[in-house]
């Protein structure tokens, strides 16, 4: 029997890197994790900035809900959305692990690879970011397929000889609307 912590693991493991496109496009979905991610980003932040605990698990399932069943179409879309729901999530939520329990190093190696606006990717540390994530692996079940979808996945499509690439394509929502909670 499958525990609760090992679905929620599961689950939250598909923030970072989703559900693998099937090879000629036979998914079981067309839903683009890329857009639930986008259209989640404005009740994860409310919920984030509250910096209550309840909250922020709640946003954490938000998340997690997001990215199931859907299909992973763009990993240099998905690395960047990462990067801003993690800063987003660390300085408010600072005693809950994202994606999941036990993963808590994940978002250090992620935020490696990027400058302080989230934009500008740097590829000069991907050897760092690596490592990092290597490290992380034996913590975290999940790491190798993360490691996988930036390292080998991402990073390969944009850093082709430069040392930062700044991506300018929209990834989360500019504005949300007022706070319900």
């Amino acid at each position: 029997m499958v525990s609760v912590k090992e679905i929620i693991s599961f689950c939250a493991v598909a923030f970072f890197i989703g559900t693998a496109k099937a090879a000629g496009g036979n998914s079981t979905t067309d839903v683009s994790c890329e857009d639930q991610l986008y259209d989640s980003f404005c009740e994860y932040k409310q919920l984030v900035l509250t910096q209550e605990r309840e909250k922020c698990l709640e946003a954490r399932d938000i998340l997690n809900e997001a990215v199931s069943n859907c299909v992973a179409e763009d990993p240099v879309k998905r690395m960047v959305q990462s990067v801003h729901y993690v800063r987003l999530f660390a300085p408010n939520c600072p005693n809950i692990e994202l994606p999941s329990d036990g993963c808590g190093q994940l978002p250090t190696c992620l935020q490696m690879l990027f400058d302080r606006s989230g934009q500008r990717i740097r590829c000069c540390y991907k050897r760092a970011a690596d490592r990092c994530f290597a490290r992380a692996e034996k913590g975290c079940a999940y790491a190798a397929g993360v490691r996988d979808l930036f390292i080998n996945q991402a990073l390969p499509k944009v850093c082709k000889g430069n040392q930062y690439v700044h991506y300018r394509k929209t990834v989360i929502p500019s504005s949300c609307p007022a706070s319900q909670y």
